[in-house]
This record gives structure tokens, sequence and C-alpha cells, in this order.
């Protein structure tokens, strides 16, 4: 039974239980029941919900969705519903977030969800599930809303902050009596969004994993009392950003019973006391995000003043002081005050600069500053929530108990008099995942409970190593006795720390369920050669395209979620030699043709707000579709896009055009007006700029341009524009007439970097050799030049500590033409030397960068899992041919380490397998094996 494909087939309306739908994080819950008399037959529920849903049929948690979209093009889900009913009473609850936020994955539009479809019983019942203001129930999520929600990260949607004391129980369920409930209410604005399309890849993976180690049980300690406020800062990500200032002011008197030199503990912040500025310095290596200040204190009442950049979307400032000291916090000078800080509000750009900029610091006590509103007292009970600065705060006494499995630890009994402010579990998953964490638990009445997510542990193991720009945590202030707890949307971990802080009874875990939310694959590729180190790169790379794969490739499951161009098409290809699939790479493909910034250029990161387009990655999508085509054939996605290709080319066009040679300027973002990033490229940004000049006329730039020209006059001529075709060849004549001369070195025997000739980096280099346009002459110096500085890709010689010539995204177009070159030996090298470095640390999946010293360097990065990809093409030997024809494959085989492999590379129409070895110096086929109606040619 096909689903609805429109909303003109049906009477539905969007709904939500206010009319505008707009706001920044609110929560919905829907409710709708209904009475079959027979057995359900079919029953289909089409549902899409702007920003995110779970599902729920008689209190059972059935899926969540929907995939990332842009506002104008939806695509909503269909559910089989059928064989969770019954006949009798029935309930279907929806609970939605709208995010209302810029995020890396969502554009924010209007908030509502719509729903449709019939339920045909054998008793010829035909109930109706269309969303209208008489036919669905709603109440605003208030647990989820009470408290402002700081975002995971600058990428990511709010935290969870829930509050018990204000949920409404089992709403899910038949029983729960929903009589007070409003009917939904029909949104103002129905055409906020465009036409509801079908969605066009599979429900996630949704499957149970394990626990690996129940690493710690670690019981807190409380030496110290803190004292806290909180800010909301909502604009600190928006688009509108640089209206506002940055700075957050604040001052309270404090009160000391003696003279005394007291150690505050603090988050970053300048402070003066008295007048008197106050410095002090990182607490330990284990808590970075504290600094360690020695208070001067007065007898009596002394004047605090600070202000703090707003480095994050709110500010939680928190105090710690030694345990009974005396020392109180007054925003009224009394000591018995409700109130303990004070603070301005958050200030337009025009308000600060107008009545604050010149004034000095600190500020005096009796100013009270109304011509920018005045200060905004703070109650005593409004302190900060931030469970991820707490966590890293956090001491802890010696462990008590050690569990050697997860069934052991359920139903085990945590004594308050034994844990007296609470305790920490810290779990170990064994890898990066991403993932619905769901915990249900007893005796936690007035506790607070948080579940903190992290990829690094600190030096002592017990700790996360805490990155302030990723407060990956939420927090549930209980209420009840019992709680049961899962967040709207999963979260990317290696590590989950489960806190309990000030149980007032016995505690008891009765459950806790970790449920993948992964994109579903079956892994069909392999590799297995004759050195291990390769195999088990190889294997990192597939690790970690694998978790990466979500509605789209990400970056990171971690810490952004986003679906950068550059990652897609690298991971894209990582998945071509393990997985296979295109559904995913199809879906990538059209949410970018969907995602053209006011200059017409494809947008780095979409769905996105914003003007955020890296100049190169822009250009290496078309190399991407050129991929995509070739291994799959389908010429539909290329039409579709083509007018959005050839407007995204345009913009470089122009750029070439100011110059008669067409070469590229790198510096176009510096001129007057022009909102771009920093760079006017991204290159291979970590790549110390004595290695690879990024100024000037540029060769990596110019060169890039023209291999996404090669890339769209190969797309023109498939899907038969000849025109675009004609006009394309001339661009590509000219300019590589213009970087062939321009750029060539003829005494050094290299390309440089720029017209000025003081640098010749590896990267301009590899992308004139990747091009395909050099010379004999010229690729001979260009291959004598690569072999002998990239024969060690560290720049000190053994470790990443000083920087590298090829950084790990890069490495993915480095690899090609290395091997394009026949310079097998150094490609080899590379994944060996840094690869294999990595794996020396520990690592199970590739990094972000080659750089572990960095706390918020990702350890699950899908853009540096190229070597997976070569290893399969080109020691395995798979080829696709550069004239697609899915009817053949060709078998190169480019080692010099291997003497034998046996694998499998999967193919839209089956798997191919190869196994060689070399005897008497000569390759031996033992087999190859391909799908029916596949040819091969051995070359």
């Amino acid at each position: 039974m096909q689903p609805e494909l429109s909303r003109e087939s049906h009477s539905a309306q969007y709904i939500w239980f206010d009319q505008p739908g707009l706001g920044r994080n609110r929560f919905a819950l829907f409710r709708k029941k209904i009475q079959i008399a027979g057995v359900p037959q079919t029953a289909l529920l089409n549902i899409f919900a702007d920003t995110v849903y779970q599902l729920f049929i008689n209190g059972e948690f059935v899926e969540f969705g929907p995939v990332r979209f842009d506002p104008r093009f939806p695509l909503f889900d269909t559910h089989d519903i059928k064989n969770r009913l019954k006949p009798g009473t029935n309930v279907i609850a929806v609970h939605v977030n709208y995010f209302g936020m810029k995020t890396y994955k969502s554009i924010p539009r209007q908030a509502g969800m719509i729903a449709w479809g019939n339920i045909l019983s054998d008793q010829n019942e035909k109930i109706s599930l269309h969303t209208s203001q008489d036919s669905w129930k709603v109440k605003p999520d208030s647990a989820n809303m009470e408290r402002y929600c700081q975002k995971l990260s600058f990428a990511l949607n709010s935290q969870m902050i829930f509050e018990q004391h204000y949920s409404v129980g089992d709403w899910t369920t038949v029983e729960y009596d929903d009589r007070d409930w409003n009917n939904a209410i029909e949104l103002d604005q129905q055409s906020a969004h465009g036409q509801l399309l079908p969605r066009s890849i599979p429900f996630m993976l949704n499957q149970e994993i394990s626990v690996q180690d129940i690493f710690k049980v670690l019981p807190l300690a409380s030496p110290e009392d803190r004292v806290s406020f909180t800010v909301p800062i909502p604009h600190r990500f928006e688009d509108n950003s640089a209206d506002y200032s940055d700075k957050i002011i604040f001052s309270s008197w404090v009160y000391s019973p003696i003279k005394q030199a007291l150690p505050v503990a603090t988050f970053w912040s300048e402070k003066w006391l008295n007048g008197e500025k106050i410095t002090g310095q990182v607490d330990s290596s284990l808590k970075r995000l504290r600094i360690r200040e020695i208070w001067l204190l007065n007898a009596g009442w002394n004047y605090l003043f600070g202000h703090v950049t707003a480095y994050y979307d709110c500010l939680h400032q928190y105090f710690a002081l030694p345990k009974n000291s005396g020392v109180i916090f007054s925003a009224e000078k009394r000591q018995k005050s409700s109130y303990s800080f004070r603070h301005l509000k958050v200030l337009t750009l025009n308000e600060f600069n107008q009545f604050l900029k010149d004034k000095s610091f600190p500020y005096l006590p009796d100013d009270d500053l109304q011509q920018v509103g005045g200060w905004i007292k703070v109650k005593r009970t409004d302190t900060a929530y931030n469970p991820c600065l707490e966590e890293a705060w956090d001491d802890y006494e010696d462990e008590k108990v050690k569990f050697e499995t997860l069934a052991d630890l359920i139903g085990y009994e945590f004594k308050q008099d034994q844990y007296t402010y609470g305790f920490s579990i810290l779990f170990d998953l064994g890898q990066t995942r991403l993932l619905f964490p769901q915990i249900k638990m007893s005796g936690v009445a007035d506790a607070k409970v948080d579940l903190v997510y992290s990829e690094r542990l600190a030096p002592d193991e017990s700790h996360f190593l805490s990155v302030f720009n990723f407060p990956l945590g939420d927090r549930i202030f209980c209420h009840e006795d019992e709680l049961n707890w899962r967040p709207i949307q999963p979260r990317g971990m290696r590590y989950l720390k489960l806190t309990i802080r000030n149980p007032q009874k016995d505690v008891k875990i009765s459950s806790l369920q970790l449920r993948a939310a992964d994109y579903p694959v079956e892994v069909k590729g392999y590799f297995n050669s004759s050195d291990p180190l390769l195999n088990e790169i190889w294997a990192m790379g597939q690790r970690t395209v694998i978790t990466n794969m979500e509605d789209v490739y990400v970056d990171t499951v971690v810490r952004e979620r986003g679906m950068y161009i550059r990652d897609t098409i690298i991971q894209y290809c990582v998945n071509l030699a393990t997985f296979g699939d295109q559904k995913l790479m199809q879906r990538c493909l059209q949410l970018y043709g969907q995602s053209a910034d006011e200059t017409g250029k494809f947008r780095a990161v979409y769905p996105n707000t914003g003007f955020y387009t890296i100049a190169d990655f822009s250009l290496e999508l078309l190399e991407g579709y050129w991929i995509y085509y070739q291994h799959s054939g389908d010429v539909n996605r290329i039409q579709e896009d083509w007018d959005a290709i050839l407007i995204n080319l345009e913009w470089f066009n122009q750029l070439s055009d100011e110059r008669e040679d067409g070469l590229l300027d790198a510096e176009w973002h510096k001129r007057p007006g022009i909102n771009g990033i920093k760079r006017g490229f991204y290159g291979d940004r970590f790549t110390p700029e004595f290695h690879f000049d990024v100024t000037g006329i540029h060769c990596y730039f110019s060169t890039t341009y023209l291999i996404a020209l090669q890339a769209a006059a190969k797309l023109a001529q498939v899907i038969g524009e000849t025109e675009d075709y004609r006009r394309l060849l001339q661009r590509i004549k000219r300019l590589s007439a213009a970087i062939t001369t321009k750029f060539w070195d003829g005494q050094r025997e290299v390309f440089v970097d720029n017209l000025n000739k003081t640098t010749s980096s590896v990267q301009a280099n590899l992308a004139v050799a990747r091009a395909g346009i050099a010379s004999p002459q010229q690729m001979e110096g260009v291959k004598q030049y690569l072999s002998r500085v990239l024969r060690n890709n560290f720049i000190n010689g053994f470790n990443p500590d000083d920087g590298t010539l090829v950084g790990t995204s890069y490495a993915f177009y480095a690899f090609d033409a290395l091997y394009k070159m026949g310079l097998t030996n150094i490609a080899e090298n590379l994944m060996k030397t840094c690869w294999g470095w990595t794996r020396v640390q520990g690592l199970t999946t590739t990094i972000e960068h080659f750089d572990i010293k960095t706390p918020r360097v990702s350890f699950c990065h899908g853009w540096s899992a190229s070597p997976t990809y070569y290893l399969s093409k080109n020691v395995l030997g798979v080829h696709f041919p550069d004239a697609p024809n899915l009817n053949q494959v060709d078998l190169i085989v480019q080692t010099d380490c291997i003497d034998a492999v046996e694998g499998a590379f999967p193919h839209p129409r089956g798997l191919i397998e190869v196994k060689w070895h070399t005897e008497n110096g000569k390759r031996v086929f033992d087999f190859i094996k391909v799908p029916k109606g596949v040819t091969y040619r051995v070359r």
C-alpha cells in the first residue's frame, strides 16, 4: 500500500498548541485516541513535523523522524502501524520538538505537525488519522520548556533540561486521562512548508547495543560550597550575532565574617574585588574549565565586579568556596537577601558602543546603569544548571563497588547513607556511536540526574576531557520517585557518564537501554592483505563511516552532525568500498542541489542558514556528482540538479573572467563588502602557511576550479547538454594553458603556489597531477619533487606535533594523485606512517586531524577515512571505468608492500570478489568473481 503523496489528497492541517508556532526550543505533546471494533487490516500513518518527532503507539516507542530537510522541500514519513493496533481503545502519541534556532542540520521555519492516513478493519471501519483542530489533542510540554536550554554545541540543537515537576506522566499510554487536554490548534500559516514528498531513505537502525564496560562507579564528594547564576544569550550562535555585544557584566556584594585570603574556584571571567583586579590560574590538567583564585576579603562587605565574554549561548557562572566559610553573596548587601547576584541584560552592539564602550572597569557599586536598562537581580534559588561544567568540577571518593556487566548493575541498590552526595557511573561503549539512551530509575525524588557524553577521558580516567563549547549533556530535575527518560534526539558518544546528585533515598537503576540511531547498512566489502597494519587501517575507516552515516553523511556524530561537502564525498567513496549504498548519497546530493546561498554557490554544510560557503568545497561537489554517477548510473539526479550546478559554477566563472588567463584570486573574500570566511578557500587548512601559501592568484584554487569544470563537462555529456559542454571545454582549454605556464617554475621543476613563486606546496603539485594537464617533462619534475618531499608527512619527521604536509581530509585528493602518478610507495607510506601512528595511540576510528592532544579534535571523523577506499580500489584493484559502464570493471592493482590480498568491493549488481598473491615476483589471481552481466578487464 503506497502513502498518499500530497496534502491535496486529504484534509490534514498543520497543528500546534498555538497559532503562530514560533519560538526557541518548543515542545508539544500530541495524542489521538481511537476505538477499533474489528481487527485492523491496513493502517498507514503519514507524518511530518518541524523539526523532530518521536512516535508512540499504545505507550510503546515506534520510530523517530523526519530526515533533515530544507523547509521548501520537506519529506514525510510513512509508518505501517497495523501490527501495533488492537481491537478496542488505542492511542497514537507524538512528541515534537521545534528547534527554532540555528543548527548545522536544520533551517528554522515554523513549529508544527501534520499527519494523515486511515485504519481499515475487518468490520469495514475506516478511521481517519488526519490532523485538525478537532481530531487530535495537544499539550505544551512544559517539562522541557521551563528553563532556557543551551545548545549541545555550536552546531547542534539544545540540551534537554527536564523538569519532572511539570511533566504529565505516562501520556503515551491508553490508560492516561487526557480530558483536560486542549484540542490541537491549526496554525495560521499552513503554507510555511513546501509540498510534502515521501522519505527517500530507510529509517535509522533503532537496534539495542551492549555496553562494553562499566568503567567505574564513582561516589561524589562535596568538599566545597558552590554559588552560581545563569544568563541566557540566545543570539550567540544565530546569524544576527554580530548585532549584539559579547559582554556580560555582573556584580555582587560578598560578606566575609573575618578578614581572610579565601581560595575560590570559578569559571572564566575578569573580576575585581574592592576595586582590585583578581588574578588566577587553571586549577589542574584534570579540571581545565576551572580557575583558581585567592580573594583578599575584608571582614564585612566586599564589592565584587566582573565581566565575561559571551563564549556560549548561556552563561553558567559558578563560584566554589571552602565548605562552611561563612561567605555570603548578596545583590542587595543584606545577609538575608533573596538575591545573590545582579547582571546587565544582553546589550545590542549599538547600546554597548553608545553607553559602555569607553566606560572603565570596574563600575562603581552605586552606578545604577539605567541608561542600558539597569541591573537585573538574580534570585538565590536561580542557580546555574550546566551538567557538563559540573562534571568537570566534580570530586570523587574511592570506589565502593564494582560491576562486571550491565546485568550486575541493574537492580543494585545504591544506599543513600553510603552515597550522601550521590554517585557517577562511567560507561565505555568501546567506540564512538550515535545512540538513544533510555534510563529507568527509582528512589530519585528531589535528586538531579545528569547524562553527559564524550569521546575522550581526562588523564585520571574518571573525568571527561572537557571542552567548554561542546556541553554534551542533559539534566533531569527529579520530582517523583520513579524516572523513565530518553532524549528527543540521539546523542553521539564513546563514553556515557550517568550522575545522580544529592539523592534523598536509596537509588536503583532498573533499566539502561542504548539504541543505535545510525543508517542501516550491511557490511559487504572486506579487505584482508599480507600487511596487518593496512588491514587495520582499512577497518578503521569502515568503522568510522558506518558511525557517521545518519540521515546524511555527517562529519562527526558527537560535536556537529553536519553534512559537509568534502566529508560527504569522502565518506561516500568509503561506503562504495564497504557497503555499496546509493540512497544516502542520492539524498545528500538532493539537499546540496537545494543549498545555494545568495551568491549561487553550494553551501559548505546543509541544511543551514546564513553565509557558510567554502569556495573549494563548492567546487569539489561537482566531482562528487561525477563520482556518484560513475558508480550509480543515476542520470535523474544530475538532470534535476543541473541548473544548480551551473549557477554554482557561474560565480567562479565570473571570478575567473576578471583575468584574461582565467586564474582565480585566493583573496577574493578580502574585498570590500564581501561577507566571506577567513580564507578564500579551505585547501588543506591545517598545513602551516610556510608550506602552503594561500594568497594571491593561486595554483591550487585555480586547479580545483579546473577539476570542477572537467567534472561538469563529463556530466554535461551524460545528460546531453551539448552547448554547456562546448562552453565548458573553452574554459578548460584556457585555464589548463594558464596553470601549466604561469605556475610552472622551470628552474626548480615544480608548480608554485602563486605568481610570486615563493613557495611550492605539495597541494599545488598534487592538484595539477589530478587534473592531468601537465606535460611529460613537468610530470617528471612533479614526481621527483613529491618523492623527495613526501617521504615523511610529519614535518618534524616522527610525530604531528609540528604539523603535517598533508592533512587528514586533503589526503583523499593526495592519494588520488599519487596513485595516478604511480607513486604507490609514497601513498602506502603516507597511510602507514600517519594512520598507523593514530592506531598506535589506541584509536580504532579515524581522527579529525593528526592532533591527538587538542581536546576538541574528534576521534571519529568521516573525512579522514579515505585509506579504506584507496586500499580497496588500488590494492584489491577494483576500478569503475572513467567512461561509466556498470557492465564492466577494470582490475588495476597498484602496491609496493603487499604480497597477497583477498577482498570484496560492492557493485550495484552484486559483489566483486578478488584474491591474488605474488609468486616468483609475479602476481597471480586466485579468483575473480563478478556479478551476472558484468565483465572485467585485468590491466
